[in-house]
């Protein structure tokens, strides 16, 4: 079996994956499908380690042609999943939300992502690289941001690191939600904080969308202000984006005047044209009434691209990647949740 064939048998494997989700909504609840296809594709690679044949087969996916091909893939995987969430987005709602509570929650973003980098470099010596995808994961919306930055630094940087870094995020971004996750239902019992307090905290902090419906869905009728405050901050992800794209241009540009001084710098860095897809297709549904049978196909859509991303992720994870995955970094990820919860519960006593 050639390597060319990885991306038709992992399409195969996400379509299986997502009609079993499908077949058995509780699963949601229960096993993020995101993080169960990485944990999924991991034990595919254990697997096929173990046997002569899937040793031939894992090397001619690490061939350069192979190994590109399932890259491109996966990018476009990532970006039409991005794109496509934007029909998760009710506009309207968005609209609604005080300007207030909207600079509020652009102050925590800036702060806690600013704070988040500059504690990776100095305190937890962690590679820039990961400390960026964790970063961002934490601060934005979860795995859907660490997809979309890894999106852009793959475009500049194509070493073999950048997949083991993918990896090493995703792990420590999906357990840090975990403790969110108790973190509000201890929350839940407390009587300090009223209904409201709590949704724009849940909103403020939750690093991925689903958390935040999950525990909003206990604060009756102030549930609808946690995902307003959650949608906010994932739609701040696309001025981020724009910013580290015009970035990494200048540091390319940069470096190529030093290594080639008599040469015009050519652009490896990519402009995010697929965020432009996903303004679009927010703004459109204050124009166009979307039915709910095309947001359900395009929910399920997004949620299978994202599928094949986190499988193509695990498949192609060496075992000394995993290895890299230190307590210095789960202890990273989770100072920089509780900065998140700090300073959110500051900036609710203004």
């Amino acid at each position: 079996m050639s390597g060319q064939t990885a991306p038709l048998l992992l399409l195969l494997l996400s379509l299986i994956l997502l009609l079993g989700y499908q077949l058995d909504s509780t699963w949601q609840t229960h096993f993020n499908p995101i993080f169960a296809a990485l944990i999924l594709g991991l034990v595919a690679a254990f697997l096929l380690s173990l046997l002569s044949t899937g040793r031939r087969w894992l090397a001619s996916l690490a061939k350069p042609a192979a190994k590109q091909t399932l890259a491109l893939w996966q990018q476009q995987a990532l970006r039409l999943g991005i794109v496509l969430f934007a029909l998760n987005i009710a506009p309207s709602a968005l609209l609604g939300i005080e300007p207030w509570q909207l600079l509020k929650l652009v102050m925590l973003v800036a702060l806690v992502f600013t704070l988040a980098l500059w504690l990776g470099r100095r305190w937890f010596k962690l590679p820039p690289e990961l400390v960026l995808l964790v970063s961002a994961g934490i601060s934005f919306c979860g795995t859907s941001a660490i997809f979309a930055t890894h999106s852009l630094r793959l475009s500049a940087n194509h070493d073999d690191s950048a997949q083991a870094y993918l990896t090493q995020s995703l792990a420590a971004v999906l357990l840090v939600g975990l403790l969110a996750l108790g973190i509000y239902s201890l929350l839940l019992q407390q009587p300090w904080l009223g209904s409201a307090e709590l949704a724009w905290l849940i909103g403020s902090t939750a690093p991925e969308v689903a958390q935040a419906v999950a525990a909003g869905s206990q604060l009756a009728e102030h549930a609808p202000q946690a995902i307003i405050a959650k949608l906010s901050r994932v739609c701040l992800l696309l001025p981020f984006l724009c910013g580290l794209s015009l970035l990494l241009r200048t540091q390319q540009r940069k470096r190529q005047c030093k290594q080639q001084p008599g040469q015009a710098p050519q652009n490896a860095v990519v402009f995010p044209w697929f965020i432009l897809l996903f303004i679009g297709l927010l703004l459109s549904q204050l124009l166009v009434t979307i039915p709910s049978w095309l947001q359900h196909f395009a929910s399920l859509l997004s949620q299978g691209c994202l599928i094949f991303a986190m499988l193509a992720t695990g498949l192609q994870t060496r075992a000394q990647d995993l290895r890299q995955c230190s307590v210095r970094l789960f202890g990273f990820a989770t100072l920089v949740l509780v900065l998140l919860f700090g300073l959110a519960l500051a900036l609710l006593q203004l």
